[in-house]
């Protein structure tokens, strides 16, 4: 696993590359709006095949966050 931070304004030169260079990797592509449930699970871009994210823990963190 690896990650990778770009700018919004850099989406329209980043995932196209992606996809086009992934050689087979699935990529997981998602905004920072601060919600990071919704960032992977809702807001999400697959590049190749969709896989099954644990969000338990990210669910933890937002419970933390905002109750």
């Amino acid at each position: 696993m690896y990650q990778v931070a770009f700018l919004p304004s850099q989406f329209d030169k980043v995932v196209p590359w992606l996809m086009l260079n992934r050689e087979g990797l699935d990529i997981l592509v998602h905004p920072e709006t601060g919600d990071a449930v919704a960032d992977h699970a809702v807001h999400s871009l697959w590049l190749g095949e969709k896989l099954d994210l644990n969000i338990d823990f990210l669910q933890q963190v937002n419970s933390i966050l905002y109750n």
